[in-house]
């Protein structure tokens, strides 16, 4: 038997069956021919959302949206597929489990769930805060301060101990400090770091930067980026109120970051809407009011399937 189509492979199917009820385009069509093409995993993805499709790699390859049409016909009507996604949604409690929450999260020393929040104090007297849907893991000894940032967001105030630096790390790189106020965030592909007080040392490959108070700094693999000014009092200010400070920030980021406060699957195309800077207040515990806001100011479209899959695109 084959294994069953990834979490990622999941998403992607969702993503063109959703995308191919919005009165889809030649290209689009033959787009989704050619992904199913790449892959019988892509296949055996859309075969497990209708449940029972073998007839699928029978049928030709263009056009894409005739094949559906013949793939469908057990679901009649001009929504289905629309059906095929709610299909998909059904699955998601199941088939998105470690994806939402993998065994490093699972396994984390603390974390928080779904649009919770959280404070604790560490075995040194610091004190952390984790946004929504983060997780850290501690390793603390007589000679080192640890915290492993595994995901999300959180809020670390150090104590002073000058005989034990305290690290923050993540697989882009890590933070050092001995006592100071600081929000570090783990992104999809990269770290960012806001400094609320005193002052850090990032570590990153090669590079070494001193992060000050007002100043945040983003850094991957592919290096760390400029130095740019934050707000720090302001932000310190929107954590205790559970929102979001947004300044020229792109808004793939942003609902990256409402994912995690979002119940069910958010869906959106980050390399499409990078181009969009948002710069707001946003109520991080309510993505929902989040997304509206967002979408009286930006030419996006916020569309809900059911209430575990939500896609945001551009108009």
């Amino acid at each position: 038997m084959s294994p069953s189509p990834s979490a990622a492979v999941l998403r992607e199917a969702a993503e063109w069956l959703v995308r191919l009820d919005d009165e889809p385009s030649a290209a689009d069509q033959q787009a989704f021919g050619a992904w199913l093409a790449e892959s019988d995993e892509h296949l055996d993805a859309v075969q497990r959302l209708q449940g029972s499709l073998a007839s699928l790699r029978q049928l030709p390859r263009a056009p894409a949206r005739a094949a559906l049409q013949r793939v469908t016909a057990a679901s009649p009507g001009k929504h289905a597929l629309k059906a095929l996604a709610v299909g998909l949604a059904l699955l998601l409690p199941a088939t998105a489990l470690l994806q939402h929450y993998p065994p490093a999260y699972l396994m984390a020393d603390l974390r928080t769930g779904t649009g919770q929040w959280r404070s604790e104090q560490l075995p040194d007297g610091s004190r952390i805060s984790l946004e929504g849907r983060s997780a850290v893991d501690l390793q603390f000894d007589a000679q080192t301060r640890t915290l492993r940032l595994v995901s999300g967001e959180i809020l670390v105030e150090v104590a002073k101990d000058a005989t034990r630096p305290f690290k923050v790390v993540t697989e882009h790189g890590s933070i050092r400090a001995l006592g100071t106020r600081f929000v570090v965030e783990r992104l999809g592909d990269s770290t960012r770091l806001v400094m609320i007080e005193s002052s850090t040392e990032v570590r990153s490959g090669a590079s070494t930067q001193t992060v000050s108070a007002g100043q945040q700094v983003q850094f991957s693999a592919a290096g760390m980026q400029a130095l740019q000014a934050v707000d720090a009092s302001g932000l310190e200010q929107a954590w205790a109120r559970q929102q979001m400070l947004v300044r020229e920030q792109p808004l793939s980021e942003v609902l990256e970051r409402l994912a995690r406060n979002h119940q069910g699957y958010l869906l959106f195309d980050a390399k499409a809407l990078a181009h969009l800077n948002v710069t707001a207040v946003l109520p991080a515990d309510d993505s929902e009011r989040a997304l509206r806001l967002l979408a009286r100011s930006f030419p996006i479209r916020v569309e809900h399937y059911t209430p575990w899959l939500t896609r945001v695109r551009l108009e």
